[in-house]
């Protein structure tokens, strides 16, 4: 085999192997989901072939093949680019959000009664095992902005929808200074749940 052709087909199969690794890491989320139609039918269509190629041409290398025709050479050449191809086409379906960027679903933005603070809440890589929520305000008087992380059981939401407009959670002024109550809402789809909201150590405290 010759030095070319080496250094060509040990290119190739790494492409061949780091894309359906990004591909197995990027649709899963890091293992976080599961693969979803969509990611069902690209690994099919595209991961399996790239799967196939990659380990071809690493027997190839292997075994030290070395093309003796132009037939061969045709195979082989219609082969690696095929294989290029695929993985492009496997790097570029990969949906980075939930994995490397966050996906967020935030309500609509709302006030609170007392028109000290606008406020909604935002469900984080939601359908994941690493989902989370948290409360964004701010406050109206001085702009500031702030984030609370709230313990929404947001495993237990199983389908969400959208509309124009979404009211998932309502926070309510509270007795003491800066203190409110949040309250879930049945468009969330999980039972009700109650938290104190304490907006100068910016803490949330579970009450049900």
């Amino acid at each position: 085999m010759s030095v070319w052709l080496k250094i060509l087909l040990t290119a190739v199969i790494i492409l061949g192997f780091l894309s359906f690794v990004w591909f197995l890491l990027g649709s899963t989320a890091f293992f976080q989901r599961f693969w979803d139609v969509t990611g069902t039918t690209v690994l099919v269509s595209v991961g399996i072939p790239v799967l196939v190629l990659t380990t071809l041409f690493t027997i190839l290398l292997i075994k030290r093949w070395t093309p003796n025709s132009g037939l061969a050479y045709a195979g082989l050449f219609i082969g690696l680019v095929s294989l290029t191809i695929l993985s492009a086409s496997l790097i570029l379906s990969v949906n980075t959000y939930g994995w490397m960027q966050e996906r967020v679903l935030s309500d609509t933005l709302k006030i609170t009664a007392d028109k000290k603070y606008e406020y909604r809440i935002e469900l984080i890589n939601l359908f994941q095992r690493n989902s989370h929520a948290q409360l964004y305000l701010k406050n109206i008087s001085t702009g500031d902005e702030m984030n609370i992380p709230i313990e929404i059981q947001t495993k237990q939401i199983v389908g969400l929808g959208t509309k124009k407009y979404n009211n998932w959670v309502v926070l309510e002024p509270s007795v003491g200074a800066e203190r409110y109550t949040l309250y879930t809402t049945k468009e969330l789809g999980i039972p009700e749940e109650k938290f104190e909201i304490n907006i100068i150590a910016k803490t949330s405290s579970r009450l049900n």
